[in-house]
């Protein structure tokens, strides 16, 4: 495919709607993508939680304790759980650390530090950490804890937090791309609702209609002439071709290479003075109607225009 074909292909209605609904698709993709890992983040930590308040209850098991509460689980920040009591109890470090890891080893997390504080003081009353294979901590085993209030604290390095940034960014991105789609979506279907009306009424008429309009002249595309009046003017099949797509973008630059793309797109390299000569024979043909004109835009292409300056004095 050459650059002309590219370009107009890039430019077509139907390439611009296929853009936008690709579009769609990819903002729909990253929305969606978003809020399903949003939504396994939550159901992780909700897991988790369970778990730990299952902890507490089996700690006042152990205690002796099966009627006072386990108040409810607080997620300080991502992977920091907080576990409190409503009344005070005695627990055994061992069976603290038992507890844990046998909970625990249900939510498949392994790297985790456990505090134990004394609810109205400062400090760390016991505490250990589990880091398999070999780095583990456990710190005063065997000694029992004396009846307290006791809140737990279980901070895990191994949980896994959700990438903020990157979720703002499929956020933002989802965003940019529904504007743009949007956007592109409504400008190809309100496209010719803009154009003016001289340039809907040639575009239609070369589509459907063999026989045009052309200032002063009636052109037949099917037989090759301009009449104006009682006289006929015979064009050739390449200015008849040429003369269409002119009036096809009437009032509107028809770029060079369009024109030698549609005209001579079978017949091989030629030259731009090709081009030249036969818009030349078309100006000649055309100044029997001083309103029309074929002005030419040095280096681009050429302008048919309906012009109103041949005013009879």
């Amino acid at each position: 495919m050459d650059v002309n074909s590219f370009d107009r292909a890039y430019n077509s209605s139907g390439f611009k709607l296929f853009a936008a609904f690709l579009i769609c698709f990819c903002a729909i993709f990253f929305l969606a993508a978003f809020m399903t890992g949003r939504s396994e983040g939550e159901i992780f930590s909700k897991r988790v939680n369970i778990a730990v308040r299952a902890i507490g209850h089996n700690l006042l098991l152990q205690a002796g304790d099966s009627t006072s509460i386990v108040l409810p689980v607080v997620e300080k920040s991502k992977g920091v759980f907080l576990l409190e009591f409503d009344n005070e109890f005695v627990f055994q470090p061992d069976t603290l650390v038992v507890i844990v890891q046998r909970f625990l080893a249900k939510t498949e997390l392994t790297k985790y530090t456990v505090t134990v504080h004394e609810c109205n003081r400062p400090g760390i009353v016991y505490g250990f950490e589990i880091n398999p294979p070999v780095s583990s901590i456990e710190a005063c085993r065997g000694r029992s804890q004396p009846k307290a209030c006791y809140k737990i604290e279980i901070a895990f390095a191994d949980f896994p937090r959700p990438t903020d940034l990157n979720s703002q960014i499929a956020m933002m991105i989802s965003g940019i791309l529904s504007v743009l789609a949007v956007v592109l979506i409504s400008r190809n279907l309100g496209f010719k609702k803009l154009k003016p009306l001289v340039e809907q009424n040639a575009s239609t008429q070369n589509e459907n209609n063999p026989v045009l309009t052309i200032g002063r002249f009636v052109f037949d595309a099917t037989y090759q002439s301009l009449k104006m009046g009682e006289e006929t003017i015979s064009l050739t099949d390449k200015e008849c071709r040429i003369l269409r797509l002119l009036n096809r973008n009437i009032g509107r630059l028809t770029l060079r290479e369009e024109l030698i793309q549609e005209v001579w797109t079978d017949e091989g390299v030629i030259t731009g003075r090709s081009l030249d000569m036969f818009i030349s024979k078309l100006r000649k043909k055309l100044s029997a109607d001083p309103d029309l004109r074929i002005t030419n835009i040095h280096g681009k292409g050429y302008r048919l225009e309906i012009v109103h300056d041949s005013i009879v004095q």
